[in-house]
């Protein structure tokens, strides 16, 4: 069947191919939207490369990429009505969160979300949605940075609670 998902990220990750290897961190959504039965909700993109515009372009119809620039603006009610009554999962890289708040990651990116930036998010979705798995990924422990590996375990405990709690579709 058809499966929404929804992606927290800094980086789109729909290139093609990334340094020779068709199946990296960094094509991750786009081989997942090969299958043309998939569509995509992102928030907190804040780069993207020249090779992946065409791309997100031409599958505007199955893609919709809300901006961490214009959080201000973002409609909730409005970004997340395609995924009502949809089956929806969840992929949450950790540098989707602002550099400041989430440092312990591989790739990260200023500019971000934060906490009360993607708690409405995940708690609507749970609403209207029927969540059918997640994944949480690119945490990168530090020895001295213990509020990274803490974040990153109650966002796990979150997304589960608004699933197991929230869930109304």
């Amino acid at each position: 069947g058809e499966l929404h998902l929804l992606q927290f990220d800094a980086h789109a990750d729909l290139r093609d191919m990334f340094r020779g290897d068709y199946y990296s961190h960094a094509n991750a959504m786009r081989r997942c939207l090969d299958d043309e039965r998939v569509s995509l909700t992102s928030f907190g993109i804040r780069n993207i490369s020249r090779t992946e515009v065409p791309f997100y372009e031409d599958n505007r119809h199955r893609i919709a990429i809300h901006w961490a620039r214009e959080k201000a603006n973002w409609d909730i009610e409005q970004a997340l009505e395609p995924l009502r009554g949809k089956k929806v999962y969840i992929t949450f890289d950790v540098d989707g969160f602002d550099s400041s708040l989430m440092p312990a990651t591989g790739t990260p990116e200023p500019g971000g979300m934060f906490w009360d930036d993607v708690m409405p998010i995940l708690h609507r979705t749970a609403e209207i949605s029927d969540i059918v798995g997640a994944d949480i990924v690119e945490l990168a422990p530090r020895p001295e940075l213990h509020g990274c590996d803490f974040l990153a375990a109650k966002l796990c405990y979150k997304i589960l609670s608004y699933r197991f709690c929230c869930n109304r579709a």
